[in-house]
């Protein structure tokens, strides 16, 4: 068996069986050589480029709903894409209190990118979640195309996401982050996957046999510039095929600046092996954003603006990375429970 991908017991926040959470590990640079190997990630792309080690700033002010991002956090990526293609699943719900305890910190902040439950706004939409259990602080938002093809932003009054997810749980506490500031971008990658295949190329030539991976979580603020970003529509009745179908039913806009962004990043999943080819199906990037000055917000894509860009964000990496409820796992379980079906109608 693969010792990254090792089973958590259950405690009895959830009816669910232990099939349903796995975690791996994942490998943790220091602050300093994190903020290194990002500054050298983001010259590559990027004229200006600053990264340093500070203190965690109150992030409350960039309308999150605790001030850090720090404090035993973990990586949490949640049901799957497999659940918004197939209408069997739209009403797929995870509740972010039951989250917390899934990974084992009980009453977490839990901030990140995801879907929001239509059986909370009544269509398909995107999740900015940002809520604090233990403080019964939520300011999570959510953003959804209206009938007219244009889109709106709005409070998210509940504690449910929808069809899939990818978070950070923490205490929400401050400390020292890796802070990164760019302007105009130069290259062809957006900020995040600049950052991400930066790492990874950092990992791939620090020369290791592992098989190791790191994992970020964090907030940014597009300062200057518009970003083009999805708003997912309603759903469709039929079954959709991953692709160019979707990519066509995604509404697009351009929005900003003065975006609250974030973001989820891996550089590979740790629990991939040769034997083990999806391992734990993991979602490598997702970044959602809210605006605090108009009711704009969705998944971000990229910057528009090159020449007149600004990003500033601080980040941390995460030692953990936890599977909840896999959807493509549980897709090709009942794709080999069909095909032994129809072995035995030939025999």
């Amino acid at each position: 068996p693969n010792q990254h991908a090792l089973l958590l017991p259950m405690g009895c926040s959830s009816s669910r069986s232990t099939d349903d959470v796995q975690f791996a590990k994942l490998y943790v640079p220091e602050l300093k050589e994190l903020a290194t190997m990002l500054e050298g990630a983001l010259k590559e792309n990027f004229d200006e480029v600053e990264t340093k080690v500070v203190d965690c700033p109150d992030l409350t002010k960039w309308g999150l709903a605790a001030p850090g991002i720090g404090g035993d956090p973990r990586i949490i990526d949640i049901g799957g894409v497999p659940n918004l293609l197939d209408p069997t699943y739209h009403g797929e719900t995870f509740h972010i209190p039951n989250i917390a305890l899934d990974v084992g910190l009980k009453g977490a902040y839990i901030y990140g990118a995801g879907a929001a439950s239509s059986k909370v706004v009544g269509v398909n939409a995107e999740l900015m979640p940002t809520e604090h259990v233990s403080k019964n602080c939520r300011c999570s938002r959510y953003s959804k195309v209206e009938k007219d093809g244009s889109h709106i932003m709005e409070k998210y009054d509940s504690s449910d996401i929808g069809l899939l997810a990818n978070l950070v749980a923490c205490k929400g506490e401050k400390g020292p982050v890796v802070m990164v500031r760019v302007k105009k971008r130069t290259g062809k990658e957006n900020f995040v996957t600049c950052m991400r295949v930066g790492l990874e190329k950092a990992l791939k030539s620090a020369d290791s046999k592992e098989n190791r991976q790191i994992g970020i979580g964090g907030v940014f603020k597009v300062v200057e510039g518009k970003v083009r970003g999805h708003v997912m529509p309603d759903f469709k009745p039929t079954v959709m095929v991953d692709g160019p179908e979707v990519e066509e039913w995604l509404q697009f806009y351009e929005m900003g600046p003065d975006l609250t962004c974030m973001s989820v990043f891996l550089t590979g999943d740790p629990t991939k092996t040769q034997d083990n080819p999806h391992g734990l199906d993991l979602r490598l990037e997702h970044t959602h954003f809210f605006s605090q000055s108009k009711p704009e917000g969705g998944h971000y894509h990229f910057d528009t603006t090159a020449e007149n860009v600004e990003y500033v964000g601080y980040f941390i990496p995460v030692p953990t990375v936890y599977r909840v409820k896999n959807a493509f796992k549980r897709e090709r379980e009942k794709e080999s429970l069909k095909k032994s079906g129809e072995e035995e109608k030939k025999d």
